[in-house]
């Protein structure tokens, strides 16, 4: 796995993360299915003329354009798997960095990858919560036919 730090101005820089030697594989995961229909859905949504269903794509992109790019960055690094993590503890797993070594020095990139994956926890976690203290009101309105 590959990660590259690309510094945007002086306090902020972008994370994107390539995977090494993927063999591309034939067989989906029931999430991989999920996600090419979902995309499939939203895009064949973008195309309509006009409709409930443009309206929600239409909320949904402007949703989507409020989330930072430190975020996006995060949905390229893939999640922790049985198989990586065994790898890791054996010595197995590599993961290279690239940056730019004229802009951020060698010392500071363990803290910038930190600070990148942790600095919105909290306010995930308190989303969360609103949205599990919120589940039981509006869910009774998913039931009202309208």
């Amino acid at each position: 796995m590959r990660l590259y730090l690309l510094p945007v101005s002086t306090r902020r820089t972008l994370l994107y993360c390539q995977r090494a030697n993927a063999a591309p594989t034939d067989k989906q995961t029931l999430v991989d299915k999920a996600q090419a229909r979902a995309a499939r859905l939203w895009a064949d949504w973008e195309k309509k003329d006009k409709g409930w269903q443009k309206k929600v794509v239409e909320y949904g992109n402007y949703a989507i354009r409020r989330i930072p790019y430190e975020e996006w960055g995060l949905k390229s690094v893939p999640p922790l798997s049985k198989k990586r993590e065994e790898d890791g503890t054996q010595g197995l797993s590599k993961v290279e960095v690239v940056y730019p070594k004229t802009l951020i020095s060698a010392d500071r990139v363990p803290g910038i990858l930190h600070t990148l994956s942790t600095e919105r926890e909290s306010l995930h976690k308190k989303r969360l919560i609103w949205c599990l203290v919120g589940m039981p009101i509006s869910a009774p309105m998913a039931l009202i036919p309208v």
